[in-house]
This record gives structure tokens, C-alpha cells and sequence, in this order.
């Protein structure tokens, strides 16, 4: 009897879909994010992706047009997903409104307008590559069924939840199942005991995830889905 149940139980985790684990990459500043994030998905989907330094700051040097609250800005998603484009690679944006996002994070309004000027050049050139722009809701099923398709989504999210803080933030959804997502967050707290394997497939419940992937007052939501190639 025993002999029986061990044997059902071993068929009952080979019947259990693995979980699906992307390389894993440590953003090397504190405004790569969404460079880090982009290598993941594309290092995921390409193998040969470049996955260094040289190339995080290339992509960062592109895709910046999300001015901080201090310091050097941080990428849009319109920017991700023509760094994406130029790449080689197919992507789709997803917003809850439509425009630039962020903007009430920068406190000094030429900043707020210089960036809202280049992520709406940004969002034409997107655009005219006919790479589709959604507002949308969207929730961990719909993320699901794209990972399940082949993309791999770059979400945004405060860190409140994993470090403590309130900042935006990119990461990248790499799995899920039906109770919690696992995601590859390019950053580290190291003074939080947080190491990279710690970062990797990182745990979340759905209702938590669904909390910090929105931002400020506005509760702005973006993902940018990366799927390759285009050529």
C-alpha cells in the first residue's frame, strides 16, 4: 500500500509542469533596471544575447527617458521596446493610460517636460515600427497565457514589496502557477541579506504581485512583452 502511494505520488510530480527560469543578471547602477530587465528577456529568448556590462549601458543610454526624482533617469517603455526592436527582437507595450508615464514622480517640471517630450517621440517611433501600444488591464492570468505563448513581460512595480522603499522599477515576470509568480528582479539589497539566487524566480502570491506592479498616485501600470524575433 505504501509502495502504491509513493509510486502515485512520484507520477503526480512528474505530471506537474516545471517551472520556467530565466538567466538571471544583476543591474550594475541603480537607474538600469530596465536595461537589466531587457538582457534577461533577451538572453531568455536569444542565447547569444550579449550579457554585460558594455551592452546594460548601451541599452540604458537608449532607452533613459523616465527623469528620476534625482540623478540619472531611468527607461520607459517605449524606450525598452525600441531598444528591443533595434535588437532583433518583437515587442508590445501595455499601459493603463495613455501617454508618458511617471511623470509625477520628477518634481521639477523641466525635467517632467523634457521627459514627457521624448517618451512621446519615443511612443511615435514606436508606432510608426507598428509595434502595437495597449491601454488595458491586465492581470497574472493574461501575463501567463503571453509567457505560455513565448513572450517574456517586463513589468513595472514599486520596491516597496521586496526592498523596503518606494521606487519604480523593472522587472521581469519569468513564471507563474496557480497561486503565486516568480519573477527575476535585476536589483539586490544586499544589506536586506538578498543575493542573486535569492533574486532569481523570486516568489510572490498573485494578490501581492498585483499590488506592487502599480505605482504612485495615479496606480500607473506598464509592461512591455518581448518576443523574438522580428526578422
Amino acid at each position: 500500500m505504501a509502495r502504491a502511494a509513493a509510486k502515485a505520488d512520484r507520477k503526480k510530480a512528474a505530471a506537474k509542469p516545471k517551472r520556467q527560469r530565466l538567466p538571471y543578471y544583476n543591474q550594475s547602477t541603480d537607474f538600469t533596471c530596465g536595461a537589466a530587465s531587457l538582457l534577461m528577456a533577451m538572453k531568455g529568448l536569444d542565447p547569444s544575447t550579449p550579457f554585460d556590462r558594455v551592452h546594460e549601458l548601451q541599452i540604458w543610454r537608449e532607452a533613459n527617458t523616465v527623469y528620476m526624482g534625482a540623478g540619472h533617469a531611468g527607461s520607459s517603455p517605449y524606450g525598452i521596446a525600441l531598444a528591443a526592436w533595434r535588437r532583433g527582437f518583437h515587442a508590445e507595450i501595455w499601459l493603463s493610460h495613455k501617454g508618458a508615464i511617471l511623470l509625477d514622480y520628477q518634481k521639477k517640471s523641466e525635467w517632467r517636460k523634457a521627459g514627457k517630450l521624448m517618451q512621446d517621440a519615443d511612443a511615435q517611433s514606436v508606432r510608426e515600427l507598428a509595434l502595437p501600444i495597449e491601454v488595458r488591464k491586465w492581470d497574472v492570468a493574461d501575463l501567463a497565457q503571453a509567457r505560455a505563448e513565448g513572450a517574456i513581460p517586463i513589468v513595472l512595480v514599486t520596491t516597496r514589496a521586496f526592498h523596503g522603499d518606494n521606487t519604480p522599477h523593472w522587472l521581469v515576470f519569468a513564471d507563474s502557477d496557480d497561486h503565486q509568480v516568480y519573477l527575476n528582479d535585476p536589483w539586490i539589497s544586499r544589506n536586506k541579506g538578498q543575493t542573486a539566487r535569492f533574486q532569481t524566480g523570486r516568489a510572490a502570491t498573485h494578490a501581492a504581485f498585483m499590488n506592487m506592479a502599480k505605482y504612485g498616485p495615479r496606480q500607473e501600470r506598464a509592461v512591455v512583452l518581448i518576443r523574438g524575433p522580428h526578422i
